[in-house]
């Protein structure tokens, strides 16, 4: 798995440039995935408590795509890990 302190710069999921683009880092049944999302758009919270939810909204080609991290833990199996600066 990739070092934080100075290969790459971390992107706080709540704190995206919208100047910028990303790639999302994701644990997939105990391996690093990675997928290039496109230009930061906007970002906002929904629900309360355990059934927060961050939704993150990136422009790629033309199309918006959406990303809802559960703030308490995936239940999926595919934890959002991190961005990247593309």
């Amino acid at each position: 798995m990739p070092n934080d302190t100075g290969m790459e710069k971390r992107a706080s999921r709540g704190d995206l440039d919208p100047t910028k683009k990303y790639i999302k880092i994701q644990l997939v049944n105990g391996a690093e995935v990675r997928e290039e999302v496109g230009q930061f758009v906007r970002s906002y919270r929904m629900g309360s408590g355990d059934g927060m939810t961050l939704h993150l909204e990136f422009i790629k080609d033309g199309k918006i795509i959406r990303i809802d991290d559960e703030m308490w833990g995936s239940c999926s199996g595919a934890e959002l890990v991190r961005f990247i600066e593309a």
